[in-house]
């Protein structure tokens, strides 16, 4: 984590919209908090931009923020929280967020892929 002076990355306001749609989509920073591992009020710095997240804070809430993105493709807003929460017979039981925080993205995204194209059907 580093604190952004009078420079930021460019990809700095980016990742202040990722940390604020993947908090709605959780219910609140708080929870994102949780999820990511940090303290809460760790989020509240990244989405004001005060600070930057580690590289592995950075890689788990955009990950979750492009699940959710691609989720939205499919299903309804509403849908989304309890789908990245509940468990998942493609994931082996695990649930999509386990799975992201893990490192295992592709696997969700084939989750949502097989859904959305009727493999469960």
């Amino acid at each position: 984590m580093s604190t952004i002076g009078d420079t930021q990355s460019p990809d700095a306001g980016i990742f202040r919209m990722k940390v604020r749609s993947a908090s709605s989509v959780l219910g609140s920073q708080a929870k994102l908090a949780q999820w990511a591992g940090v303290s809460r009020s760790q989020t509240t710095r990244w989405s004001d931009g005060q600070t930057e997240p580690s590289p592995d804070a950075a890689r788990a809430v955009t990950d979750l923020e492009f699940i959710i993105a691609r989720a939205r493709m499919v299903w309804d807003d509403a849908v989304i929280p309890d789908w990245l929460s509940g468990r998942n017979a493609f994931l082996g039981g695990a649930t999509p967020l386990e799975m992201i925080r893990r490192g295992r993205t592709s696997e969700v995204l084939d989750a949502i892929t097989g859904d959305e194209t009727g493999v469960y059907a």
